[in-house]
C-alpha cells in the first residue's frame, strides 16, 4: 500500500474579478467551426479558436522551415509558458505538472508509479470513465488489487457516507473519481472527496476530463493529490494534448514505472536519477505543435475567466435540460445532482444513434454515449446508451432552438410524440418487460426539405428546387443544354413555404461558384447554390472544353495564389478521382521590349531558337522571346464544373438550376435574398455572378467591363507539329492582341483565341463570330503558326475585365455579410478551385490576407461607394 500523504498548500487565486458576461457573439467570431451547424460535442472535442489552430500551424510551419529541433528551441519559451498557465488553472504549482499526451497517459503513467500491490484497495466512485476502470480491472485480475465501486446517494453523486464507511473499514491505497462522468451531467462532491480522503490519508485521483474548462478546478481548494485531463474537451485544446498533475509531497514518492530521457538521468551505465519535478512522467518525444495549441487554448480561457465561461455553460444546460423535459417522448437522463454543460436523455422507442445520426442532417451536432463508456454508472441506472449534447462559450440561444425543434421534429416524424409522456425508451435496459423493440426510424434525407419519391415515382430534383423530375446528378445536367435550357426564365415552381435561414447562398454555379458551394457544403453548411441557367450553359465564361493553367505573371503578388492553385488542383482531383490537369508546359512570347515582361517560379526566359527546339509547331516573329514554364498545362473545363458540382451536391449542398436572382438586401446580420419563387435569408451571400455581377452589385459597374471574345478551331494533324508533341499551351503578344492557344488534342483541331473583343452587355444576344472576327484570328494564327489549317468551328464567351486586370474577390465594400469573385479579365479559372476555398474560408470568418491585392475595397480608395 502507498505511504499515506497530506494535502499540499496551493490554494486558489484571491480577489477574484468581479463576474461580467460572457460576449458570445465575440466567441463565434473567433470561432469557424460556429458557422458550420450547431455544435453540442465539446464534451467529445470541442471546437477550436483561430488563434488555437494559427498556434499549431505557426510551429508547424517553422519545423517544415527550420527543422524540429531548432523550432522547439526557439519555441522553448512559449512551450514553457504551457506549464504556467496549466498550473495557474488548476491552482497547482509549476513543478507539480505535466504535459502528456491524453488524459488516459497520465492516468496510466499515475496509476502505475502508485506501485499498488496484491490486497491494495482502491475505492473508485461510479463515474469513473471506461480506459480508467479497464485499467483498475485489469490490475486486479493481474496483480489481485481490490477495486471496490462506491455506491450513488440518492441524487446519483458519491455517497459520502459510505465512502467514509469504506475509508474506516481498512487501509486504502487510492480514492479516485471522475469530476464529471462521460455518460452525465452528474458533478460529483468533489470538495467532499478530498477532505474524506486527506483525512485518512490516502491519495485522491480526480479524473477532470470532462470538468477542465467547464467548471473551476483548484487541486488545493477540492484536496486532490493526482488530477489528469485532457485538452480537447472544454478546453478547447487540440487533440492529442493532456495534463497530469502530481502535488507534493506525494510527487517526490512517485516513480514512473518506465523512465524516459526526459524525466530521468542516466547517470552511470546501471543507474540514473528523476528529474525533481513532474516533468518525469513525460515523453522526451513530443507534439510541440499541439502543446503550443493547447497553451493558447489555456490563455483564452484565462482571459475569459473560469468563473464567467461556468455562469454561460451552466445557464444554457439548465435552460436545455427544462426544454427536453417539456418534450413529449423525451426524457432527460441526468441525476439530481447534474449541472455544468452536459446534458444526457433519451427519446421513446429510439436508439440513441439514430437520433444522433437524425440530428446530423439537421447540422445539429452531438454524441451518442454506449453504457460501454461507462458501465459503472449506465448498467446501474438500466442505460444501454445515452444522446449528449455539451455545451460551450460559441453557443447561445439560438442553437438551443435548433436543437429542441429538431428533437421535436424527430419525436414526430417517428410518431411518438402523442404518446405517454412517462413512456419508456427501448434504450433503456428493462429486464423482464417483455416489450418488442419497436421499428427502426426511417433514415431522413440528409436534405430537410427533400419530401423523397412522388407518389408518381418522380423525385424531387434537385433538392429544394420544387419541382419532380426523373433523379439526375449534377454531371447528367452538365451535358450539351439546349435552347430551352438557356432560357433565363424559371420553369414553374411550387411557392416555396417560409425558408429556414441558410449558411450561404451562392449565386452562379461556374468554376468558382461550384468551387465555393463544394468547399462550404464539405465544412458541414447548410448552402444553396443556384443558377439563372441551366448547368453548364454556354451563355458566360466556364463554358468550352479547355483553360490553361500556369504559374508564368508579370508581378509576384501572383505567385502564392498560383501556388496555392495548383495544391488546389492536385486536392480537386484526388477528391473527384478524375485527371482534371494535362500538363504540357506552356511558352509565352512578347516583343523583347515589353514594359511588363512574364516571370515565375520555375519559368524562364528563352529565345525564338530554343523556344522553336521547345515546341516546334510555333515561330516566333523576330524580336521576339518567350518565358518558358515547365509546369504549365491544359485544364479539362467541362470536367472541372461536373466534378465540383458532384461533389458539392455529395456533401449536401442544394442546387436549383433556373433560378435567377431578382435582388438582394442586407438585413441586421443577415441577407435576404429575392428569386422568382420567394424570399430567402442567409447568413452570407456569395456573388460569382461573371458577366452579370454589375446587375448584382450596381456600385462595382463602374469599374467593370465585359467584352466578347472570340475563339475558334484550326483544322491540324494531332500526330503533326501541333499536336501533343510539337506545341503545348501557349501565348504570343502580337499587334492584333494577345493570341492564346492549345495544340490538337481532342480531334477537333488546334485551339486559339484573341484575348480582346468588343464592349458587350451580357443580357444582350450573343451572335456567332463574324466572318470579320474570324479572319482577323486566321491572320494572327498563321503568322506563327504555319502548319494550321482553316478554321473549322468558332465559339464565343465573355470576358469580365477591371482597369487593372486583378480579380474581385471579397467583401462588398460597405456590406461585410456579401463576398463577391469576379472581374476575372480572362484569366481566372484556373484560380477556380483554390478561390472557392478562399471564399469557403471568408465565409467563415477565416481572413485570407493573402487575397487582400484582389480585393473590391481597392476600387474605393476614399472608402465604401
Amino acid at each position: 500500500m502507498s505511504a499515506p500523504v497530506t494535502a499540499g498548500t496551493a490554494a486558489s487565486p484571491p480577489n477574484p474579478p468581479p463576474p461580467h458576461t460572457l460576449n458570445v457573439a465575440a466567441e463565434r467570431a473567433r470561432t469557424p467551426g460556429s458557422f458550420t451547424g450547431h455544435h453540442f460535442n465539446s464534451a467529445g472535442a470541442a471546437l477550436l479558436a483561430n488563434g488555437t489552430v494559427e498556434a499549431v500551424i505557426d510551429h508547424l510551419r517553422a519545423e517544415s522551415l527550420s527543422g524540429g529541433y531548432e523550432a522547439a528551441k526557439h519555441a522553448a519559451p512559449a512551450l514553457e509558458a504551457v506549464y504556467a498557465r496549466t498550473a495557474e488553472l488548476l491552482g497547482a504549482r509549476l513543478e507539480e505538472v505535466a504535459l502528456v499526451e491524453s488524459a488516459t497517459a497520465g492516468w496510466q503513467r499515475a496509476v502505475s508509479a502508485l506501485r499498488l500491490r496484491p490486497g491494495d484497495r482502491v475505492l473508485a466512485a461510479r463515474s469513473s470513465y471506461v480506459s480508467s476502470a479497464l485499467h483498475l480491472l485489469s490490475v486486479e485480475r493481474d496483480h489481485g488489487v481490490l477495486v471496490e465501486l462506491l455506491p450513488n446517494g440518492p441524487d446519483g453523486s458519491v455517497d459520502l457516507e459510505a465512502l467514509e464507511a469504506a475509508l474506516r473499514a481498512g487501509p486504502a491505497a487510492l480514492v479516485t473519481a471522475a469530476h464529471v462522468p462521460t455518460s452525465s451531467g452528474l458533478v460529483e462532491p468533489v470538495a467532499a472527496i478530498g477532505v474524506l480522503a486527506g483525512g485518512h490519508g490516502v491519495p485522491f485521483l480526480l479524473d477532470a476530463t470532462q470538468s477542465l474548462g467547464q467548471l473551476p478546478v483548484d487541486m488545493g481548494a477540492i484536496g486532490c493529490d493526482l488530477l489528469i485531463g485532457t485538452g480537447r474537451k472544454f478546453l478547447r485544446g487540440p487533440r492529442g494534448t493532456g495534463l497530469l498533475a502530481v502535488r507534493r509531497p506525494l510527487l517526490d514518492r512517485l516513480a514512473p514505472e518506465a523512465p524516459d530521457v526526459r524525466g530521468a538521468r542516466w547517470t552511470a551505465e546501471r543507474s540514473w536519477e528523476l528529474v525533481p519535478d513532474a516533468k518525469r512522467f513525460e515523453l522526451w518525444e513530443a507534439a510541440h505543435a499541439l502543446r503550443l495549441g493547447l497553451g493558447a487554448a489555456l490563455a483564452d480561457l484565462s482571459g475569459l475567466g473560469i468563473d464567467t465561461v461556468a455562469r454561460h455553460l451552466a445557464t444554457l444546460a439548465a435552460s436545455l435540460r427544462e426544454r427536453l423535459s417539456a418534450l413529449p417522448g423525451v426524457h432527460v437522463t441526468d441525476p439530481p445532482a447534474a449541472g455544468g454543460a452536459i446534458v444526457t436523455f433519451v427519446v421513446d422507442g429510439m436508439d440513441a444513434s439514430d437520433v444522433q445520426r437524425q440530428l446530423a442532417y439537421r447540422r445539429v451536432h452531438l454524441i451518442a454515449v454506449p453504457a460501454g463508456h461507462g458501465r459503472w454508472d449506465m448498467d446501474h441506472r438500466g442505460l444501454t446508451k445515452v444522446v449528449r449534447a455539451s455545451v460551450h462559450v460559441y453557443n447561445d440561444e439560438d442553437d438551443l432552438d435548433a436543437l429542441v425543434e429538431a428533437v421535436r421534429e424527430i419525436v414526430c416524424l417517428d410518431g411518438r410524440g402523442t404518446g405517454s409522456r412517462t413512456g419508456r425508451s427501448d434504450t433503456r435496459a428493462e429486464a423482464g418487460a417483455g416489450v418488442e423493440p419497436a421499428e427502426p426510424a426511417p433514415a431522413l434525407s440528409a436534405h430537410p426539405n427533400t419530401t423523397g419519391p412522388e407518389p408518381d415515382g418522380s423525385q424531387e430534383l434537385p433538392p429544394g428546387t420544387g419541382r419532380t423530375a426523373p433523379a439526375q446528378s449534377p454531371s447528367a445536367a452538365l451535358i450539351a443544354p439546349t435552347a430551352e435550357d438557356r432560357r433565363p426564365a424559371p420553369a414553374p415552381h411550387t411557392p416555396r413555404s417560409t425558408p429556414r435561414r441558410h449558411d450561404a447562398i451562392v449565386v452562379g454555379l461556374g468554376v468558382h461558384g461550384s468551387a465555393t458551394l463544394r468547399h462550404l457544403a464539405a465544412r458541414g453548411l447548410d448552402v444553396l447554390g443556384l443558377e439563372q441557367f441551366a448547368l453548364g450553359h454556354d451563355l458566360g465564361s466556364s463554358h468550352g472544353e479547355t483553360r490553361m493553367i500556369r504559374r508564368a505573371y508579370p508581378h509576384p503578388d501572383w505567385d502564392a495564389l498560383v501556388d496555392t492553385a495548383y495544391q488546389a488542383w492536385t486536392e480537386l482531383e484526388g477528391a473527384s478521382k478524375a485527371q482534371l490537369l494535362d500538363i504540357t508546359g506552356g511558352l509565352y512570347a512578347a516583343p523583347n521590349d515589353r514594359p511588363d515582361p512574364l516571370r515565375g517560379p520555375g519559368c524562364r526566359q528563352v529565345d525564338a531558337e530554343e523556344a522553336a527546339r521547345i515546341f516546334p509547331g510555333l515561330r516566333l516573329p523576330a524580336g521576339f522571346t518567350a518565358v518558358h514554364d515547365p509546369r504549365a498545362g491544359i485544364i479539362d473545363a467541362q470536367e472541372t464544373l461536373r466534378a465540383q458540382l458532384t461533389l458539392a451536391e455529395r456533401s449536401g449542398a442544394h442546387i436549383e438550376d433556373h433560378s435567377p436572382v431578382l435582388g438582394w438586401e442586407p438585413d441586421g446580420d443577415d441577407v435576404v435574398v429575392r428569386t422568382a419563387e420567394g424570399v430567402l435569408r442567409t447568413r452570407r451571400l456569395v456573388l460569382c455572378t461573371g458577366p452579370w455581377t454589375a446587375a448584382q452589385v450596381p456600385s462595382l459597374a463602374p469599374h467593370l467591363t465585359v467584352t466578347r471574345i472570340v475563339n475558334a478551331y484550326f483544322a491540324a494533324d494531332p500526330a503533326g507539329p501541333l499536336g501533343p508533341s510539337g506545341l503545348g499551351s501557349f501565348s504570343v503578344d502580337l499587334p492584333q492582341g494577345l493570341l492564346y492557344g492549345f495544340p490538337a488534342t481532342d480531334g477537333r483541331g488546334l485551339k486559339a483565341g484573341l484575348d480582346s473583343g468588343p464592349a458587350w452587355d451580357p443580357r444582350a444576344p450573343r451572335p456567332h463570330a463574324t466572318d470579320d472576327e474570324l479572319a482577323l484570328l486566321a491572320e494572327a494564327v498563321a503568322q506563327v503558326l504555319p502548319g494550321a489549317g482553316p478554321v473549322t468551328e468558332s465559339l464565343t464567351c465573355l470576358y469580365t475585365m477591371t482597369a487593372d486586370r486583378r480579380f474581385l474577390v471579397g467583401e462588398v465594400p460597405g456590406v461585410p455579410q456579401v463576398l463577391v469573385v469576379s472581374a476575372c479579365s480572362g484569366h481566372g479559372f484556373k484560380f477556380g478551385p483554390a478561390i472557392g476555398e478562399a471564399l469557403a474560408d471568408l465565409v467563415c470568418g477565416i481572413a485570407r490576407p493573402d487575397l487582400d491585392f484582389l480585393s473590391p475595397a481597392r476600387l474605393f480608395p476614399g472608402g465604401t461607394p
